[in-house]
């Protein structure tokens, strides 16, 4: 699967990025210094750790002045700070039609989110 955009949504500094898309030839971010860069890598490293101890915790990634607020209003442990959308390769598009048919999926999007709780949820078009 190859990576094509990325939201966040309340994770540190970042209140709601946007769709930023990403490149296939880029390998780098930039922006102006204290713009959210670490905060994004971080978050994004978050979706899929190769390390267990990587999580989300809602008490110390939160943006801090909105934490008390929004946790009297809602679960934060829902909140997804991350949604990922990736593209199928056409090996694995092949897989998966040659397993489940090619009707099984409608497009080759698959999209990807992380919730605080820790929660991953899947989606197929």
């Amino acid at each position: 699967m190859k990576l094509r955009f990325v939201s966040l949504n309340h994770f540190k500094n970042i209140l709601n990025s946007g769709q930023v898309a990403v490149q296939p030839d880029v390998t780098c971010v930039v922006g102006k210094n204290e713009s959210g860069k670490t905060a994004f890598l971080q978050c994004l490293h978050r979706l899929n750790p190769a390390q267990a101890n990587a999580s989300f915790n809602a008490q110390r990634q939160y943006p801090a002045w909105l934490e008390k607020q929004h946790r009297r209003q809602k679960d934060l442990s829902t909140v997804e700070p991350i949604t990922a959308i990736f593209e199928l390769t056409d090996s694995e598009w092949s897989e998966i039609a040659d397993k489940f048919g090619k009707s099984a999926l409608s497009r080759r999007e698959v999209v990807i989110a992380r919730s605080y709780g820790d929660t991953l949820r899947f989606e197929f078009a």
